[in-house]
């Protein structure tokens, strides 16, 4: 069973979303916070931590990034909002959060969101519209580091969403040698994961 938290100041959405995962025979909401506070409360009064939170960004007493900030879980983070702006994607991804998705997406296919990155390690759930965004390559500055070809490539699969094993299949190669590349963009990159890879390629117009 997959342990899920919702961090949202309305209702609605609150309410909504965990009947939607409810709903599911392999998800169980375990906990509801309309703020930061109430969420770091919640966190402290269960026995374990979740096993993915899914937070709004937007909210009152303390937001979702002064929320992320200040705890230390084992739990997979997922920002879930309604804005859908680069910068502010790139920055959560480098606090080492599983996804960025938007409210608007259909409730199925958030439930997916929630089941891969609950699976996969190596997942990052993001909207087509947040991909679209970060993908974008008006207006971005030249690229600080070089990456070659295949690097940008496996380094776009990721910010798809692409898991090792699926990259692995796209390019014919094992998963051992996808995690050989990934090594190598990141000590090019100085990260240490790949959320970190791509808010970095994002900023620097790599992709």
């Amino acid at each position: 069973m997959i342990a899920v938290m919702i961090v949202d100041d309305h209702p609605i959405v609150r309410e909504g979303l965990e009947m939607v995962l409810n709903i599911q025979d392999d998800l169980n909401v375990v906990a509801t916070a309309a703020n930061g506070l109430e969420a770091i409360a919640c966190l402290q009064a269960l026995p374990s931590d979740p096993d993915v939170i899914l937070v709004d960004i937007q909210m009152p007493e303390m937001n979702g990034t002064d929320f992320i900030k200040q705890i230390s879980v084992t739990s997979k983070i997922i920002i879930l909002s309604t804005e859908l702006d680069v910068d502010v994607a790139a920055n959560m991804l480098a606090l080492g959060v599983h996804g960025y998705i938007l409210k608007d997406e259909p409730p199925t296919k958030i439930v997916q969101f929630v089941k891969k990155v609950a699976k996969n390690d190596d997942y990052l759930a993001m909207s087509d519209a947040v991909i679209a965004k970060v993908m974008q390559s008006q207006n971005k500055p030249r690229p600080i580091v070089t990456l070659d070809a295949k690097q940008v490539a496996i380094l776009q699969m990721v910010a798809q969403g692409m898991t090792n094993k699926e990259i692995a299949a796209k390019i014919f190669v094992t998963d051992r040698t996808v995690k050989a590349y990934l090594t190598e963009i990141y000590d090019i990159l100085q990260v240490s994961n790949r959320a970190q890879a791509i808010a970095v390629a994002a900023k620097t117009g790599i992709i």
